[in-house]
C-alpha cells in the first residue's frame, strides 16, 4: 500500500504540474496566424506534451477509490465535504476578483447575488469544469465499486474495450464507417476511472511500453493539430480533446510510467509530496495566480515561449503551493483550501 502510494503520489504531482502547463501555454494556440511558426510551434508541442493531465487525474480517482468498499452515507459524505467547502471558498474568489477586480463595478447587490448563484452553479472560472465533473462520478463510484469488486478483469476489460470503441467512434475519419450502434452507456469519463482501477492492479515491468505509447500519442496530438490548423488556417483543438485515441494513448503511458518508474532523489521526492499533498487547492487557484502574473506582464510573453512556458508554469506552482499552505495554517483553512 505505501508502495502504491508512492508512485500514485508521483503521478498527481506530475498531472498538477502538467495542467498549470497546459494554461500558461494555451493562449499562444489561439494566436494560429498571429504568431511566428516558431512560437505557435512552441505552444502547440508543451501542450501537446501535457494533455494527459485531466485523463490521469480521473485515472487516479479511479485507482484509489474503486479499490475499497464503503456505506454509501459515508462515503458520499466524506467525499462532497472534501470537495465542495474548497469549490465553494474559491468560486466565491474567483467571482470577486471578476466583480470587484476586472469588471465595471457598476452592478446593484441584486445583480451580485446573481453573479453569485450562477458561478456556483454554473461555474465561477473556466477550469472548475472538472470538479463538477469529478462530483458528478463521485456519484456513480459506489455503484462502480460493487460492479468491479463482483467482475472478473476479463469483465473489466469488455467495459474498457466497448469505450475504447466509443473514443474511436468521435474520430470524423471513422465515424462515418462504423455501425450505428448506440454505446452511450460506455461513453465519457467513467471509462477512464475504470480504467485507473484497471492499470494500477496491473503489473509492468518494461519501461518502453509506456514510452512508446506517450512518444506516439504524443505525434499525433502534435503533427494533428497543426495539420487541421492549417488546413482551416484557424487553431483546431480537436487532438486536444481529453476523449481521443492519441490522448488516451498519452495517459495510459504516464500512468504506467510513474507506475513503474521509482523516484530516488529526495529532494525531488520532497517535493513531489508538497505538490501532491497540495494538488487539489493548486488546481483550484492556480488560474488566479496566472491572472495576477499576467496583469504584471509575467506570462509567456516574457522572454522566449521556450523558456517562458516552464518559468512561468514553476511560479505559478510554487505560489499556489504557498497559498494553499498558508490558508491551511489558519483555523479551520484545511477545510476550504483543498
Amino acid at each position: 500500500m505505501k508502495d502504491k502510494q508512492v508512485w500514485l503520489d508521483n503521478t498527481r504531482a506530475i498531472a498538477t504540474i502538467a495542467v498549470v502547463i497546459v494554461h500558461v501555454s494555451a493562449p499562444i494556440l489561439y494566436k494560429f496566424g498571429e504568431v511566428s511558426n516558431e512560437i505557435w510551434w512552441v505552444g502547440n508541442v508543451y501542450d501537446s506534451i501535457v494533455r494527459f493531465c485531466v485523463p490521469v487525474f480521473f485515472m487516479l480517482t479511479g485507482a484509489l477509490l474503486l479499490s475499497k468498499d464503503y456505506i454509501l452515507k459515508d462515503f458520499l459524505i466524506k467525499r462532497f465535504l472534501r470537495i465542495i467547502p474548497p469549490l465553494v471558498f474559491w468560486s466565491l474568489i474567483y467571482i470577486c476578483y471578476h466583480t470587484f477586480f476586472v469588471g465595471d463595478n457598476s452592478f446593484t447587490l441584486y445583480e451580485f447575488f446573481r453573479k453569485v448563484i450562477k458561478g456556483l452553479f454554473q461555474g465561477s472560472e473556466y477550469h472548475l469544469w472538472f470538479v463538477y465533473t469529478l462530483l458528478g462520478l463521485y456519484l456513480f463510484i459506489p455503484v462502480l465499486r460493487k460492479w468491479i469488486k463482483y467482475s472478473s478483469r476479463k469483465e473489466v476489460l469488455y467495459f474498457l474495450l466497448i469505450w475504447g470503441v466509443t473514443i474511436t467512434y468521435g474520430v470524423p475519419v471513422f465515424r462515418n464507417y462504423l455501425p450505428q450502434i448506440t454505446l452511450i452507456n460506455f461513453t465519457g469519463f467513467i471509462g477512464y476511472i475504470v480504467l485507473g482501477y484497471y492499470l494500477s492492479n496491473t503489473t509492468m515491468t518494461r519501461l518502453y511500453v509506456p514510452i512508446m505509447l506517450i512518444v506516439v500519442g504524443v505525434a499525433i496530438t502534435i503533427y494533428g493539430t497543426y495539420y487541421i490548423s492549417d488546413q482551416e488556417n484557424l487553431f483546431h483543438e480537436y487532438f486536444y480533446g481529453y476523449l481521443t485515441p492519441n490522448i488516451l494513448m498519452v495517459s495510459i503511458g504516464v500512468f504506467l510510467f510513474f507506475k513503474t518508474y521509482i523516484v530516488g532523489n529526495k529532494v525531488v521526492v520532497r517535493i513531489i509530496s508538497f505538490i501532491s499533498d497540495h494538488s487539489f487547492g493548486i488546481y483550484l487557484v492556480h488560474v488566479l495566480i496566472l491572472s495576477l502574473l499576467d496583469k504584471i506582464g509575467v506570462n509567456w510573453e516574457l522572454t522566449t515561449p521556450v523558456i517562458s512556458i516552464p518559468l512561468v508554469t514553476g511560479i505559478c506552482v510554487v505560489l499556489s503551493g504557498t497559498i494553499v499552505y498558508l490558508v491551511r495554517k489558519i483555523k479551520y483553512g484545511r477545510y476550504v483550501s483543498g
